[in-house]
Parts: C-alpha cells; sequence; structure tokens
C-alpha cells in the first residue's frame, strides 16, 4: 500500500476529490498503451523492467545497463548521450527487509536527486521512470504527456492545473527541462497527487480494485487489487492521451 499523501493544500484535494468522482480509474488503467505493452497482453515490458529494477533496487545495484533499458523501452531520443559510473548506483529506496524506505514517506526527492548527481542525459522524465520501475509501489513517472495535460507549457492540451512544472517544444518534440525552478519540487507534489488517488482507490469503505493483469500477481509484483502509484500514473497517462 503506497504512503499517504502529504502536504497538499486543502483547494488542490478538492479538485482532486471532484476529478476522482468524474473519471473511471479502472478503464483507464486497462486501455493503458506503450509500444508493445497494453492492457490484453499483460503489459510484458513493463512486467519484465519492474522484475529486473526491482531486484537490482533492493540490493541498491541499479547499473547503467538497468538505466539504458528502461532508455530504450521509452524510446529515448540520443542514448548514447546517456552516461554514468560503471559500477552500481547509489540510489537507496529499499530497507534490507525488501520494504521502501520510510523516509520515502516524507521526503521521495532523494532517489530521484540522486540518480540525477550520477548519470548524465537523462531529463526529468527518463529519471523518474528508472525510479518508477525500481520501486512502483510508491513512485510513478511525470512525463510530457501528463505535463501537457496537468501542468504548464502547453495551453492547447492542458485540463488541469495540479503542477507548476513545464514542457517545451522548441521544434524537436516535447521535453520537460531540468533547469526550472518547479524541478524537483514538484515531482514530489505529483507523487503525492499520486498517493491521494491511490489512498481514494484503496479505501476499505470503498473500494475499487485494480484489475492486475494475472501476470503482475503470480510474480508477487502486486498485491490483488492493490493500487500502486505506478498503476495511478498508468491509468493518468492514459487520461493525458485523450488531449494529445
Amino acid at each position: 500500500m503506497p504512503f499517504p499523501p502529504l502536504n497538499l493544500p486543502v483547494n488542490l484535494q478538492n479538485g482532486l476529490d471532484l476529478f476522482f468522482q468524474r473519471q473511471d480509474f479502472v478503464a483507464f488503467y486497462q486501455s493503458y498503451k506503450w509500444e508493445q505493452d497494453t492492457y490484453p497482453s499483460g503489459f510484458p515490458e513493463i512486467l519484465s523492467l519492474e522484475n529486473s529494477l526491482r531486484t537490482a533496487a533492493m540490493k541498491n545495484r541499479i547499473t547503467m545497463q538497468d538505466v539504458i533499458s528502461v532508455a530504450k523501452w521509452g524510446k529515448l531520443r540520443n542514448i548514447k548521450r546517456v552516461k554514468g559510473p560503471e559500477g552500481t548506483l547509489n540510489v537507496g529506496l529499499y530497507q534490507h527487509n525488501r520494504l521502501p524506505l520510510s523516509q520515502l514517506a516524507r521526503d521521495p526527492l532523494t532517489p530521484i536527486v540522486s540518480l540525477q548527481r550520477q548519470v548524465t542525459g537523462l531529463g526529468p522524465t527518463y529519471l523518474s521512470k528508472v525510479i518508477r520501475f525500481a520501486l512502483p509501489e510508491e513512485y510513478g513517472a511525470i512525463d510530457t504527456r501528463i505535463v501537457r495535460v496537468v501542468g504548464r507549457g502547453d495551453q492547447a492540451s492542458r485540463q488541469q492545473n495540479w503542477l507548476t512544472l513545464r514542457v517545451r517544444n522548441y521544434g524537436y518534440g516535447w521535453y520537460i527541462p531540468k533547469a526550472q525552478a518547479a524541478w524537483p519540487n514538484d515531482y514530489a507534489k505529483w507523487l503525492n497527487i499520486l498517493r491521494f488517488f491511490a489512498s481514494r482507490l484503496n479505501d476499505p469503505h470503498n473500494p475499487c480494485p485494480c484489475p492486475h493483469p494475472t501476470n503482475f500477481i503470480e510474480t508477487g509484483l502486486r498485491l490483488r487489487g492493490v493500487w500502486t502509484c505506478a498503476d495511478v500514473e498508468m491509468a493518468i497517462f492514459s487520461y493525458a492521451c485523450q488531449f494529445i
């Protein structure tokens, strides 16, 4: 079960509650599509990446090979520009008992800031994707489609006023600049938005079970019906794709 949300303004919570009441998260989750990853196929590449990065992260042994695998999955342009140390990366996410570090509840940014210091050639989208695959219970990616719809920079696509994070497009495609005041603090806000929706979806008094593909349950990557932050992010990605 993801950590509870922290520090979300009351007016934002009210807006998120209204969004939650009006949207079908299950339908959005089931309509998620990225290359070969679809609900009918069981999200096979996502499953593979979660298996490998989660296993590595539990031993604090994420490597540049893991990072490149995520970059290839996301179709990152200029992968050759991605550089980092030859050994393992220091990205603390798990306790020795394989549970998430308790301090991530109040400070979820430390792992992504640490990764950013060690790896060059990655912007916020791919930095967040690496952490998302390593600890899907507590993290979701923040990509350009989501920011265009719930952040700033694409007035034609914007639907929600959740983030101040901006996207840019100078003719070579949309991207999220690292050099902006809202990064990385707005990523913490995004994670707490994901936690907020997860808490609503997992509410035992009014549950809305996540229909995970059976392979995620069988491999132990998910608890049956329990929404993770990554699951919620996938649903919101599908929502955002309607307006792109």
